[in-house]
């Protein structure tokens, strides 16, 4: 069995997206798959991921969903169904106009992104860079003010 098929069968017993290293542990622990490498739950959902994106390999066909928890592994039957607004959805009635001067490179690395479907509009995978960018340096953000706070407090 490929890492695609039993992709397949953990997705419609679970009835629900899932993170593709956690299906591709869940088919190494039961056995549906193996894998010689260093970390192969790792390479397994290295292996999905780049079926889903490439589109080489993707039989059956899986295909990536935006949730809360990020970019989850889904059903293709599941991209129609309606629901709740991901974390990423951009209302109408709770956003401001952010205008930036960006470089042509990084444009081009946004617009391609777009297209690939990570977002359904350009302006949603801009929230969805900007988000995981601000998770990413919320550590340093966090530590800088609790500095700021620290000097205050020494005034």
């Amino acid at each position: 069995m490929t890492i695609q098929e039993a992709a397949q069968k953990i997705l419609e017993e679970f009835g629900r997206p899932l993170g593709s290293k956690e299906i591709a542990s869940i088919a190494l622990e039961r056995r549906m798959v193996f894998s010689n490498a260093q970390d192969p739950a790792q390479s397994h959902a290295q292996t999905i991921e780049k079926n889903i994106r490439d589109g080489v390999y993707n039989k059956p066909r899986l295909v990536f969903i935006h949730s809360q928890e990020g970019r989850m592994v889904g059903l293709p039957s599941w991209e129609t169904k309606p629901s709740p607004a991901p974390h990423n959805a951009i209302n109408s009635t709770d956003f401001k106009e952010l205008k930036a001067r960006v470089p042509s490179e990084l444009l081009q690395k946004i617009q391609l992104a777009t297209q690939v479907k990570l977002a359904n509009t350009f302006d949603e995978m801009v929230t969805v860079l900007l988000r995981k960018g601000l998770s990413a340096v919320a550590p340093d953000i966090k530590r800088r003010l609790l500095q700021q706070l620290d000097e205050f407090d020494s005034l």
